[in-house]
């Protein structure tokens, strides 16, 4: 017959078997977390790289885009619309004031393009509504010129173009071939802009 303290003793044994069997469970999931920590901050890195890849091709095809307009805005507006620069300047800007991605110079005439790699309708209204107003507070010197503004895109869905043309921008875009055009209607009246 057990006595009450053989059963006491059988109840902490069980008690500590049961804690060490606890704690061989909580170290095998803490061993478990550490593998999953170290994959978690190998699966972040390699978000942060990807990150960081897309960023730079982000930046890659926006000078690109700038460089194709920039190239050829003498030889488009001189063949489509009969207008000849004197001055093209690329990346105009003044440090805390504002930057122009082109600037043509026509006699009394300045036109502003703004270039992205896929315009939006939202990029045409901060470009109208916000920069383009601000250009000649920015650049004193072309206050005695007519202001036009134009936008260039690598990808320009027909809607979109449309849009802007309505708002009285010159619209730029790469050809199927990979040169430049102008997309706008032969009958186009560029708004002046003041």
């Amino acid at each position: 017959m057990e006595s009450r303290l053989d059963r006491i003793e059988k109840g902490i044994e069980k008690l500590f078997d049961g804690i060490a069997a606890l704690q061989e469970s909580q170290a095998k999931t803490d061993e478990q977390l550490n593998r999953t920590d170290e994959q978690l901050s190998k699966t972040i890195k390699k978000l942060d790289d990807i990150g960081r890849q897309l960023g730079d091709l982000g930046l890659v095809q926006g000078e690109v885009a700038e460089d194709l307009f920039f190239r050829n805005v003498r030889y488009l507006f001189k063949e489509e619309r009969d207008l000849i620069f004197s001055d093209v300047k690329r990346n105009l800007k003044k440090k805390g004031s504002g930057e122009y991605d082109i600037v043509a110079v026509n006699g009394d005439a300045v036109l502003v393009i703004e270039v992205k790699n896929k315009l939006q309708n939202r990029m045409v209204d901060n470009f109208v509504e916000k920069k383009l107003p601000k250009f000649k507070k920015t650049f004193p010197e072309y206050r005695g010129r007519r202001l036009f503004g134009g936008i260039g895109a690598l990808v320009v869905k027909d809607a979109v173009g449309r849009y802007a043309e309505k708002a009285g921008l010159y619209v730029l875009t790469q050809t199927t071939e990979g040169g430049a055009g102008l997309i706008n209607r032969k009958n186009f009246r560029a708004k002046e802009f003041s």
